[in-house]
This record gives C-alpha cells, structure tokens and sequence, in this order.
C-alpha cells in the first residue's frame, strides 16, 4: 500500500508514525516549520496511550496539569486535560517524517480548516482565533470564557508562561473576546513571545461529508473530530489510529462508519453547544447528563447546572 497525507499537524504526523512500518508512506506538509497556533491542551489519557503505540513517551512533553477548569468563573476538577509542548513534539516527529511524493494507491487529508483535498463542507462552521504566548503569575488552571458566538481561553505552560485566545465569528470579535477575558480574570496585558492568527472548524463529522471522496480519506480536523468545547488533538490522534487500522487491515470501506461511530459523542457536545448558543435552555437541560457523563470520562468533572452556564453566557 501506498499513501500521500497532506498535513504533518497533530493528525498526519501521527499517521505516519503508525504506517511507516506497514506501508510506503510520503508526507507533504506546505509550513517550513511547526508553529505556536492552539492545539496546547490535550486529553492526557488518550494521548499517553496512542503516543505510546508509536514508541513516544508523551510525558517527556506535558507542561502543566491543571487541577481546575474554570469556565466563566463556574469551578470544575480537572480530570484528564493537560498542556503539552505541541510545537516540541511535533518538531521532533517531523525529524523522522519523509517529506516526499509517493504514487498513491490513498490520499489522506489532514490539512485541517483548508481540507485541500477533500470537496468543501456546503455550511461550515469555521471560528477565527487570535491567540499568544505571555508570562502571568497566575495560579495553573484552565480558564475559559465564553459568550454565544465564541470563546476564550488561557492555558498554563509552565514557568509562568501561558497560551492566551479567543475564537469567533471573525478575527475582531475574537480579538474582543480576549479582552473581555482579560477583563474577568485580570489577565493583565504582557508582552508576547508569540503572536498568531488561526482557524478552528467547528463541526461534528456527520456534518464534514464526504469523509471519504474517491480515494481521499480524511482525517482529524478535515472532518470535524473536534470535540463541542474546542479539543482537537486526542480526537485527531484517534482518527489517525482508525484509518490506519483500516489500512492495514484491508477495511478501508469501513473507514467512515467507524469514524461517525467512534465520535458519536463529539456530535452530542457539538448539539449541546448549539442549544446554549441559541438559548434553547430545556434542550441543553436533557443534554446535561450525557454531557457530564462525556466530560468525566475525557476531562472534568462537571459540577454545574446549565441554568448557571447559560446565565453566564451573553
């Protein structure tokens, strides 16, 4: 077998790793370097095991573990979310990736908001994000804010340097939301080490097709394996690891049904997000406790009632 994947981000470096052994496998990747754009957070758990599979040891990378997560000022305990050192891993990995073209028998689509390969989403749902690098003396929580239309974030890295953005409907509203943040945690203003504009799709993959298009297979945040609160990394690791086992076991025509099967909580989240984002508080009421049960299990333990969450949202 021989693959292309487009995109060496979280998704495709990741599925290299794991065909390298199997398959001729080429990677084309248009960055000339790893950049500082999101993607710090991460399900600990997830990614500890699938990093694991390919000889990496994950913890060699973890910045912070956090023991809250604090979303508009409701308190959660931090279960399994982690910051890591994305731009170190994944500059490591691209030292043991072959750059090349190979005459492919599968494309892979791993470019993420672009999907170059793929044919367009008719209604996509693509989040503008603003975010930086600064140095705050501030306890090492997740905090998040956020309001009907976006959200922002600052994530702790260590040694008092933090990942601070927002994501909206355009890069102002972003930029505005991130003062607004500011504003509510005191996050004064610091110098940046890094400064980036970026994009995030936020859909569930039932509403990414075609998952799969001639002999183009996507992968990660091509096809919305994102969760509803913005975490696409351990999703993206897992689709990798579906797609390869498809490969190598011959399965490629169960690819798809195994994706929309495997995130079937992804489109909860993605549909509980929407009711908040449009008001319709007893929808996200008989949403809550799937919610709950999904966020103990990934990330935190929910300790709220979306009556106090959708009064915190404007």
């Amino acid at each position: 077998m021989r693959v292309q994947i487009y995109g060496a981000g979280i998704g495709g470096s990741y599925l290299f790793m794991l065909l390298r052994d199997h398959a001729e496998v080429g990677v084309k990747e248009i960055s000339k370097a790893v950049d500082c754009r999101c993607a710090w957070g991460i399900a600990y758990k997830q990614a500890k095991e699938l990093y694991n599979l390919v000889g990496i040891e994950f913890d060699d990378y973890v910045l912070s573990k956090p023991k809250l997560a604090i979303a508009n000022g409701i308190e959660m305990k931090n279960k399994n979310i982690v910051t890591f050192d994305r731009k170190k891993l994944l500059s490591d990995l691209w030292q043991e990736i072959e750059f090349k073209d190979v005459e492919a028998d599968i494309q892979v689509d791993a470019t993420g908001t672009s999907r170059a390969l793929l044919p367009n989403i008719e209604m996509d749902s693509i989040y503008f994000t603003v975010q930086s690098i600064e140095k705050h003396d501030f306890d090492e929580n997740i905090y998040a804010y956020g309001r009907r239309t976006g959200y922002a974030w600052a994530f702790p890295l260590g040694d008092k340097r933090w990942h601070i953005g927002a994501g909206d409907l355009n890069y102002e509203r972003a930029a505005e939301l991130v003062e607004e943040m500011r504003k509510f945690y005191g996050f004064s203003y610091s110098e940046k080490s890094c400064y980036c504009k970026a994009k995030i799709r936020m859909l569930p993959p039932s509403k990414c097709k075609p998952i799969v298009y001639k002999n183009i297979f996507g992968v990660g945040e091509a096809i919305g394996c994102v969760s509803g609160f913005g975490e696409g990394n351990a999703p993206s690791l897992e689709c990798a690891k579906i797609l390869a086992d498809c490969i190598n076991n011959s399965e490629l025509e169960e690819y798809e049904k195994r994706v929309l099967k495997n995130f079937k909580w992804i489109e909860v989240e993605h549909e509980f997000v929407r009711d908040l984002q449009r008001n319709k508080k007893l929808s996200a009421l008989l949403k809550l406790p799937k919610i709950a049960l999904i966020e103990r299990k990934r990330s935190a333990t929910v300790n709220f009632s979306v009556t106090s969450l959708i009064r915190s949202l404007r």
